[in-house]
This record gives C-alpha cells, sequence and structure tokens, in this order.
C-alpha cells in the first residue's frame, strides 16, 4: 500500500482537477453572454439542466465506485470529462452547449464517490472528519485555481474557446497521474458487522500499517455493499434525512455562487466603470479561496465533538451566512472590492459546513462499506436541490435584480441554519441516541 500522505496528496491534486474542466463553464458565462446574447434565464438552463445530470450520475457513480474501486472510477471520470469539454468548446449553439455540458457533468459525477472511496480504504476512522477535511480542500483548491486559470486565460486570448482547449489538455495530464499513483485495495468479504475498537482508540490516519486501522464506536453494521442493502440501513437513521436536506440546501447555495458570481462581478464592475471580464473572474476566486480555510477548520473543529455530533458548528456557521447574504442584498453594496470580501465571508462560513455532508458525515455514516453509494446519495440529494440555483436565480436577477436573487440565497440559508440547529439541539438533547444515531 502507498504513503498514505502521497495518495491523499493526490487525491486533493486528481479531484481538484476536474475543477479545470468545470469553473470555465461558469467563466465563459460572461463571454457567451456577449458573443451569443444569452439572456440569464438561459445561460441558468446552461447550468440548472447539467446540474441535474450531475445528480442523477452521482447515484449511479457512488455504488459504481463500491464495485470497480475508486481509482478505475477516477481515471473513467478525468477522461470522459475532457472529451465532454472539447465537444463544448466546438459548439455554438446553446443546445449543443446544454448537451456537451451534462455529458461532462455526467462523467464528473464519479470524481468524489471515487475519492471518497479509496479514503474509507486507507484511511482510520477516528479521523475521518480531519482527512476529509484535507480532502475537502481539494475542490476549493481546485476552483481557485481553475479560476484565476481562466482569467489569464480570458486576459490573454480572445473568446471562450481557449478555455475548452487548454483546461481540458491539464485534465488529462492530471487523469494519467491519478491513475498511475493511486491503488485500489483488494475487495475482501467483510465479516458479518463491522468490528469496533473500544471507546477512546486512536490511530495515525497516515500509517501504512493497515492494523492500525480502527473504527469508532458509533459505527453502524453494513453486511453487503449493494446500493440497496446500504440504502436501507441508511435510511433507518433520521440523521441521515437531515442530511440530505442540508446537502440539497447548501448546494444549492454553492453552486448558485459559484454559478453567478462571476457575472454579478461583472456588472458591479461595469457599473463602477471598469469592463474587464477577466478582472471579475479572478475576482470571483475569492470565494472558492475563503472554503480552503474553512473546510480543513469545520473538519478538525467537529472531530472534537466526534461522529453524530458536527450539527452544531455547521448551525453557528450558516446563520453568520444568513447575515452575510442579506448585507449582500440591501446593504447597498457598489464597490467591486466590497462584493467580493462580503462573498468571500459568505464562503469562509458556508463551505465548511458544506464540506461535511458528503465528506465526514457520509464515513460517520456507512463505515468502509457502502462508502462511495451514502457519499453518491447524499452528494445527488444536493444536487437536485442545486438545479434551481442556475434557473430561479437567474429568472430572479432578470426580473427584480441581484438584490432579489440575494434575497432567495438568504432563505434558503436560513432554512439551513434552522435544520442544523434542530438537529443540534436534539444531538444536545438526546446524547445516547445521537451517539447510536451517528450524523
Amino acid at each position: 500500500m502507498r504513503d498514505r500522505r502521497q495518495v491523499l496528496f493526490m487525491l486533493v491534486v486528481a479531484y481538484g482537477g476536474f475543477y479545470t474542466c468545470r469553473a470555465n463553464v461558469d467563466a465563459a458565462l460572461p463571454l457567451l453572454a456577449m458573443s451569443f446574447g444569452f439572456t440569464k434565464t438561459e445561460l441558468g438552463l446552461l447550468s440548472s439542466i447539467p446540474i441535474a445530470c450531475y445528480a442523477v450520475g452521482k447515484l449511479v457513480t457512488g455504488a459504481l465506485g463500491d464495485v470497480i474501486g475508486g481509482r478505475r472510477l477516477i481515471v473513467i471520470a478525468a477522461f470522459g470529462s475532457v472529451l465532454a469539454t472539447l465537444a463544448f468548446g466546438a459548439s455554438s449553439a446553446l443546445g449543443a452547449f446544454i448537451v456537451f455540458a451534462s455529458m461532462n457533468r455526467i462523467f464528473q459525477s464519479g470524481g468524489w464517490s471515487g475519492a471518497v472511496d479509496v479514503v474509507a480504504h486507507h484511511f482510520d476512522r477516528p479521523h475521518h472528519g480531519r482527512v476529509m477535511g484535507v480532502l475537502s480542500t481539494s475542490y476549493e483548491l481546485g476552483n481557485v485555481v481553475a479560476i484565476l486559470l481562466c482569467s489569464a486565460i480570458t486576459a490573454t486570448l480572445p473568446g471562450f474557446r481557449p478555455l475548452f482547449v487548454i483546461n481540458p489538455i491539464l485534465l488529462a495530464g492530471i487523469g494519467l497521474l491519478a491513475g498511475r499513483i493511486l491503488s485500489d485495495p483488494p475487495r475482501r468479504p467483510t465479516p458479518r458487522g463491522l468490528a469496533v475498537a473500544p471507546v477512546g482508540a486512536r490511530a495515525d490516519p497516515f500509517s501504512t500499517d493497515a492494523t492500525s486501522v480502527v473504527t469508532h464506536d458509533t459505527s453502524i453494521a453494513i453486511d453487503d455493499s449493494s446500493m440497496g442493502a446500504v440504502l436501507r440501513v441508511l435510511a433507518t437513521q433520521p440523521a441521515f434525512w437531515i442530511v440530505v436536506l442540508l446537502s440539497a440546501l447548501l448546494t444549492f447555495l454553492r453552486i448558485g455562487f459559484l454559478t453567478w458570481t462571476p457575472t454579478y462581478l461583472y456588472e458591479v464592475s461595469r457599473a463602477a466603470g471598469h469592463a474587464a471580464v477577466s478582472g471579475s473572474i479572478a475576482k470571483s476566486a475569492i470565494f472558492p479561496a475563503a472554503g480552503v480555510v474553512s473546510a480543513m477548520s469545520v473538519g478538525a473543529i467537529s472531530d472534537r465533538f466526534g461522529p453524530g455530533r458536527r450539527a452544531p458548528v455547521m448551525a453557528v456557521s450558516l446563520a453568520v451566512v444568513v447575515v452575510v447574504v442579506l448585507t449582500l442584498a440591501h446593504g447597498g453594496v457598489r464597490s467591486p472590492i466590497a462584493a467580493a470580501v462580503l462573498i468571500g465571508a459568505a464562503g469562509l462560513f458556508l463551505l465548511g459546513p458544506y464540506s461535511l455532508l458528503a465528506g465526514a458525515i457520509a464515513l460517520d455514516v456507512s463505515g468502509k462499506r457502502g462508502a462511495a453509494t451514502a457519499s453518491g446519495v447524499i452528494d445527488s440529494a444536493g444536487y437536485l436541490g442545486a438545479t434551481a440555483s442556475g434557473v430561479v436565480l437567474g429568472a430572479v436577477a432578470e426580473a427584480r435584480g441581484w438584490s432579489g436573487a440575494f434575497d432567495v440565497v438568504a432563505g434558503a440559508a436560513l432554512a439551513a441554519a434552522l435544520a442544523a440547529g434542530a438537529w443540534a439541539l436534539a444531538v444536545v438533547r438526546s446524547p445516547k441516541r445521537a451517539a447510536t444515531h451517528p450524523s
């Protein structure tokens, strides 16, 4: 087995690399509007339909990862995404853009489930919050790097097409590297029920000694890794359904920011007398950049509470998001810098709780067997909720301006904060039940 630090580093690079062929679509929205005259509602369709395909793909690829292994799934996802992205760049009609963006998302849906499967088979349970916190920086770091790359390409080369040539070439190289470095452990039958270590057991999460892997006493027994068997076990846990709800709300918020921030900042900058698209794209990187700090800190903090008790951290953080978004909606923000700072603050307090859902919390629920399926189901629920972020926010922004769109975002953030708060109170009032029904 390869050194676990090397495995985790490669997972961060591999999953971050997917964003070179994802962030380019969001970055291209202002350019597509200028080139083809697309309205915000039409651009919303270009966001929402592929996200719906992504959500469905999560269900399929989550189960597939438990069968073929995470490494193979990551490689398939990377090269499928490369081909779809090249086809997008060669297109010139809205329908074609939607089709190839949807194909891209279907392939990319296997990336995270594959990564979670690799983590489940290489790292011990008591440190899943820490490990998944590090891995969760991949999609924020990947976003930051991809957005800055898109900004540099846009500032240097004309039009949107270079974004869909240079970026997939980079992802192809990363896919080759991941296939070479990552490995899939042997798929051995698991004894009936998971072995449980004494309360308080600890192990080095980066140890290469397989005997160091231990589990937390809140683990559940999954005796069959088929999707149906895993879902039957998960469905008995009330906390799982809260996680599904939170995933839908928080993914709606995250995708809403990622999709519309470049366009919003471009319009704010243009109103302030600055018309460079590349500068607005670069400023939008502050949202995922803040998420890098948030994912690592919230993962480590929630480990102190332990599996089943991560909800209080989420509730407090999401309450701050509500305040920040209402400031964007009604604070009279006209400066591009002020707008970017507020968006960064939203990312700081939103993306940490988001990173827990399909990461540490999915592993809390499932253990080793069915980890990819659990993550896929939670992520799929999230992206089903996020399908509204493109069309709804685009239509509201077109009809009522950005303040109206931010009001919708604030409402979703408030609903998520209340759900997390109710979950946190349930944990405080019934700690024994929370320990036997992990988050």
